[in-house]
């Protein structure tokens, strides 16, 4: 591989489990005689500041991590407009949706995909939304969301991924959160459309399944088709949320008659009180928010089978 590669990886991935993992990739590529520059994060926000400058110099920027580093390359990438950049992903994390979204779903399938894997071009989520005062910016590949995701990410804790596992611990930290979770009022636009009133979440999504996989949020939902795949739920009350949620596990939710959902290409979200954003997995900012899809914004590394 004659491109010039930088891997940023995050330590805290996997509830600190990435160490041995690091490991074992760095001995993999040797193998597969693969050569790449090392970073390592020290903060959330950190690999933005880092793929950003580094998308100057290099062909390749692998995300060594969970959802949250993936989102966090990829944005800086996307932030330093360079688009001969190639985002690639290790996974690392609990979930990994964005990993398996391009058919890697091992170890082994990302260094084989750093050989020789296939590059495509996604959409993108442009999220713009408030923090500090002022405008922000970010990006994501998976889904972007305001109301009871943010609360679901805040009370499915490390504690809680350690105890349940990737496939339960969403699950758990749904009904935890579900326990002390009020629908705020909002005024949300999507393309012509308009919704007032309490909303349980309000969400756009660029591939169908979240939560390490075990939710399908957006069915139909794809990355390369230019639209975004919308849920405006108004508030159901507890008992009838949970008695939805596998609903929710089978992409079946959207046939309630609270839930709305269409393809759109914007969605904008006004909230009383203000509500925190949650895009692929991680919080940032607070609305007002925007979220606008970027047709074949940036380049990825797939699995050289890969069919998207």
């Amino acid at each position: 591989m004659n491109k010039r590669t930088l891997l940023i990886a995050n330590p805290a991935a996997a509830v600190g489990r990435a160490a041995v993992r690091w490991e074992r990739l760095l001995v993999d590529m040797e193998a597969r005689k693969l050569k790449a520059d090392q970073v390592i994060t020290d903060c959330p926000g950190h690999a933005v500041s880092l793929a950003r400058e580094a998308s100057r110099s290099y062909d390749v920027i692998a995300a060594v991590g969970g959802d949250g580093t993936v989102n966090e390359v990829a944005s800086g990438i996307l932030l330093a407009g360079e688009a001969k950049t190639t985002l690639a992903v290790i996974p690392f994390g609990t979930g990994n949706d964005a990993a398996q979204l391009l058919g890697i779903r091992s170890l082994e399938d990302a260094v084989n995909a750093l050989a020789s894997g296939t590059t495509r071009t996604i959409d993108a989520v442009e999220v713009r939304c408030h923090d500090a005062g002022k405008e922000v910016t970010r990006y994501a590949l998976l889904y972007a969301a305001v109301g009871f995701a943010g609360e679901l990410l805040k009370c499915t804790t490390p504690t809680i991924k350690r105890l349940f596992g990737p496939r339960y611990c969403y699950s758990a930290g749904f009904f935890r959160a579900l326990l002390g979770f009020r629908s705020p009022k909002m005024r949300v636009r999507c393309d012509d459309r308009d919704f007032h009133g309490r909303m349980f979440l309000v969400s756009a999504g660029n591939a169908e399944i979240v939560g390490a996989g075990t939710m399908w949020l957006s069915p139909g939902a794809k990355v390369d088709d230019g639209k975004l795949n919308v849920n405006v739920i108004e508030d159901l009350g507890r008992l009838e949320t949970a008695r939805w949620f596998p609903k929710v596990l089978k992409g079946m939710h959207t046939t309630h008659p609270k839930v709305r959902y269409f393809a759109a290409t914007s969605v904008t979200v006004e909230c009383e009180p203000l509500m925190e954003v949650q895009l692929d997995g991680e919080l940032f900012g607070h609305t007002p928010a925007t979220f606008q899809v970027r047709p074949g914004a940036l380049r990825v590394i797939a699995r050289q089978d890969w069919i998207g």
